[in-house]
């Protein structure tokens, strides 16, 4: 297997006017009625209720209409200036985050939007140390950012703080969602570490040409290039299953092989951004400028 090598530095009616009937029709009735009542029970046994004639039934339409009612966007986890990244995963089947070098020199900064825990408590826990303090209730903005910690990871083979790259940890299958709205330009298949098969999407961020947001690790990939994402929302993918062939670093920290979805946001230039929108049909080792000066090169790496 393919090791890590970790450095640890440290979520109307209305009334109807009847006639009254006449006199000892309501008793007749009720004679009737448990007369029926009791027939209807012999006959059932121990089986169940029929539901009732005019019981509502819910229709294959309302079903499928309940399944594509928008979801809540996940929280806000960090920001590169004015650009916010939310949870790439609902916040309930997180099982780490952890930032750390990205390799290569493209990946910008990336402020976390929660507070650090310590990695020993990580390690201890296996799982996401709440935060110590929470936000006031009222404050809005911090209402939609998430409520957690994440942990700062270093690679002994990497240079720079540990805040250019995201690991946010899940079970394999584990939907994928856009961490932020934007276009994708390109999805494509490669071999981590050259063995292993994965998916790479790049999201081009609205308003920011100069950006590149890709994420890796993933399977089951849902979109195409050419397709609009909202943050937060539009499903992109799903976790894949990486601990089977490869120790994670991740995994000293969590309870499930440290199975995660990486992401991290990269510069290019505009001028060799993608002009035309990639299907995964060119190789990876393109010539292309933009490819070229941020993958496959940091994709080769260990995340």
């Amino acid at each position: 297997m393919t090791r890590e090598r970790p450095i640890t530095v440290r979520s109307r009616r209305y009334r109807r006017t009847r006639h009254a009937p006449p006199a000892g029709v309501y008793g007749l009735a009720g004679v009737a009625i448990v007369l029926v009542a009791a027939v209807a029970g012999l006959l059932s046994g121990n089986r169940s209720a029929a539901p009732a004639p005019n019981a509502p039934v819910a229709s294959a339409a309302a079903v499928a209409a309940s399944d594509l009612a928008p979801r809540e966007p996940t929280p806000l986890l960090a920001r590169y200036s004015s650009l916010y990244l939310r949870l790439p995963v609902a916040p309930d089947a997180v099982t780490q985050v952890a930032f750390h070098q990205a390799s290569g020199d493209k990946a910008v900064h990336l402020e976390a939007l929660v507070p650090d825990a310590s990695v020993k408590q990580a390690a201890e826990a296996r799982a996401v140390v709440p935060p110590k303090t929470k936000p006031a209730a009222d404050d809005e903005e911090a209402a939609t950012i998430w409520n957690g910690t994440v942990i700062r990871l270093w690679r002994s083979n990497r240079r720079g703080a540990p805040d250019t790259a995201i690991d946010c940890g899940a079970d394999s299958g584990t939907d994928v969602v856009a961490p932020l709205s934007g276009v994708v330009v390109a999805v494509r298949p490669y071999k981590l570490y050259g063995r292993y098969d994965d998916f790479e999407i790049h999201i081009r961020p609205d308003g920011s040409d100069d950006l590149d947001l890709v994420l890796i690790h993933v399977d089951d990939v849902s979109v195409k290039p050419g397709d609009r994402v909202e943050g937060g929302v539009t499903r992109i993918a799903c976790v894949r299953k990486m601990s089977d062939k490869t120790d994670l670093q991740l995994a000293a920290y969590t309870r499930n092989g440290g199975d995660h979805v990486h992401l991290q946001l990269n510069r290019v230039e505009p001028s060799s951004a993608p002009s035309e929108l990639d299907d995964g049909s060119r190789a990876l080792d393109s010539s292309a400028a933009w490819t070229r000066s941020t993958y496959p090169r940091n994709l080769r790496s260990k995340s």
